[in-house]
């Protein structure tokens, strides 16, 4: 029994205990990478300082394709949770700060509005297994 219990606990502590990061896939429009930078900076970036203040996200991060390597994307935004109880609540968390931050809508660069500038091509979830911060170790057999 106490064996059974504690591979429960470990599998759900790996399901619960787990960051998740979601990466977001962004193409620039025509030429508006000021305008689409300028709203990530002023809007979005802002959103995840509140959200990691708030502890509700870990870290989040904004990296841009310059060499153009791949032609569908420019901008991948990356936001990272604590676990998976964090990002189901996501949602409901970031719409509250946003409308409590920006209640008449985002600010924006040239008054150009985001569908002009910008196209989000699609989103990922990634499950970390380990980084520079894990604290858990596992043994190997050799």
């Amino acid at each position: 029994m106490k064996n059974t219990l504690l591979i429960l606990f470990l599998a759900i502590s790996e399901f619960v205990f787990s960051q998740i990061s979601t990466y977001e896939f962004v193409k620039i429009n025509n030429d508006y990478k000021n305008e689409t930078i300028y709203y990530y900076e002023y809007n979005w970036k802002i959103f995840r300082e509140k959200a990691l203040k708030q502890k509700h996200i870990t870290s989040y991060e904004l990296v841009v394709n310059e060499k153009n390597v791949n032609p569908n994307f420019d901008i991948i935004l990356i936001t990272t949770f604590k676990d998976s109880l964090a990002l189901s609540k996501a949602e409901e968390v970031f719409q509250k700060i946003i409308k409590e931050t920006r209640p008449n809508g985002p600010i924006l660069l040239n008054d150009i509005k985001p569908k002009e500038f910008k196209t989000n091509i699609f989103v990922y979830t990634f499950k970390t297994k380990f980084n520079s911060t894990t604290k858990r170790k596992r043994k190997i057999n050799n």
